[in-house]
């Protein structure tokens, strides 16, 4: 074995040494501080429950808020909701208008695409073509 080869193994066993020592020295840290971190997380759960607690009031009101504002804007949401589906779904505004029912008078239509438009629309929402009747 050379100098170099002997070397190495020690350096290598030195290692070895050292790392041995300092996962010992971890687990006895761990071992110590577990105690700690628990008895720390028993006293603060009866302080985050009290914290819920007095949060919930504010949570229900914020979410009846939010269902009240939803449904006295459904039909804004929902013009919103398809708006923003056409625009990135090509050829959803055909299904979407075929969904639509029937017992509304009958839309006029692109000429371009076929999709139904309201009266007093300029483009149409499905292709953009410019429709008959929309001045420019």
């Amino acid at each position: 074995m050379t100098s170099n080869q002997s070397d190495r193994e020690a350096a290598k066993a030195k290692t070895d040494s050292q790392a041995e020592e300092l996962g010992r020295k971890a687990a006895r840290l761990l071992r110590l501080g577990r105690p700690r971190v628990e008895k720390a997380i028993k006293d603060a759960r009866p302080q985050v429950e009290r914290a819920v607690e007095k949060a919930k009031p504010h949570a229900e009101k914020a979410a009846k808020e939010a269902w009240r504002y939803a449904q006295e804007h459904e039909d804004d949401i929902k013009r919103a909701a398809l708006r923003g589906a056409r625009m990135r779904v090509p050829g959803l505004g055909l299904a979407m208008d075929a969904m639509k029912s029937s017992d509304k008078a009958p839309q006029a239509v692109c000429p371009a695409c076929g999709t139904a438009f309201k009266p007093n629309a300029r483009f149409c929402t499905e292709c953009g073509a410019q429709l008959p009747g929309a001045q420019s």
